[in-house]
């Protein structure tokens, strides 16, 4: 997919794919569910057929939704395990299940009205998950207090890190910052890379290393878990 989003690119389209995308299921959950609350209140049996299939539409809609999010998470983000795309992975993987189920549940007349109504419920309530997520992804400054952990992790970066990197962007080379690094992927990795930060190519770069003696194990761990969950500044530009 690099190849599309390298096109896009040059015919001045840089936006994630993902998004515009996300408005079918998310809009038709929501209409799902309106609809469906309509025929409870005046018990109206076209309103049912209409959320049915809403629900239909919702899951066919999903697959090239997920799709895309995830080459997006691969292009922008380096396929780096941030805590808001563990959250929607999850929330996805349940909406998938939830949305086969009602599909099934319709198609067989499985249940009754209020049993179904349930399940629609809780789809609306996952597509609202995955939209608070994503904003937290575009606005994360909007959506994570920073606790005392990220707190002491936040002071060890600023430290530390921060001359080069501030705000979680690269002053030597800005198009390498640290949002989005493949050396997010886990805390294992990076470790691995601050401890010995080698080129792809295995040289050494400008990086310093940040041995034991430098940085422990644990202020490590308190500076990952400030880059993955409470970095809220925008890459430098």
């Amino acid at each position: 997919m690099e190849f599309l989003y390298q096109f896009l690119q040059q015919h001045g389209f840089g936006h994630p794919l993902h998004p515009p995308l996300t408005h079918m299921p998310i809009g038709l959950i929501g209409g799902a569910c309106i609809f469906l609350l309509f025929a409870i209140l005046f018990k109206r049996e076209n309103f049912v057929s209409t959320a049915r299939h809403c629900i239909v539409l919702a899951l066919i809609f999903m697959f090239p939704a997920t799709f895309l999010g995830f080459t997006d998470w691969q292009h922008f983000y380096s396929g780096a395990w941030l805590f808001p795309i563990k959250m929607k992975i999850i929330i996805t993987a349940v909406l998938f299940v939830l949305l086969a189920a009602l599909v099934i549940m319709e198609i067989k007349n499985i249940g009754g009205l209020m049993s179904r109504s349930f399940a629609y419920f809780l789809c609306l309530l996952s597509v609202i998950g995955l939209g608070y997520w994503g904003g937290s992804l575009v606005f994360p400054e909007k959506s994570l207090a920073l606790s005392d952990e990220l707190k002491a992790g936040e002071k060890l970066y600023t430290t530390h890190c921060g001359g080069c990197h501030p705000g979680g962007g690269n002053v030597i080379n800005k198009a390498l910052p640290v949002i989005g690094a493949p050396q997010l992927k886990s805390l294992g990795v990076f470790t691995k890379y601050n401890r010995d930060p080698l080129r792809p190519d295995g040289s050494k770069g400008v990086m310093p290393a940040f041995p034991k003696e430098k940085l422990s194990d644990e202020e490590m761990k308190l500076i990952y878990q400030y880059v993955t969950k409470g970095l809220t500044a925008k890459p430098a530009r």
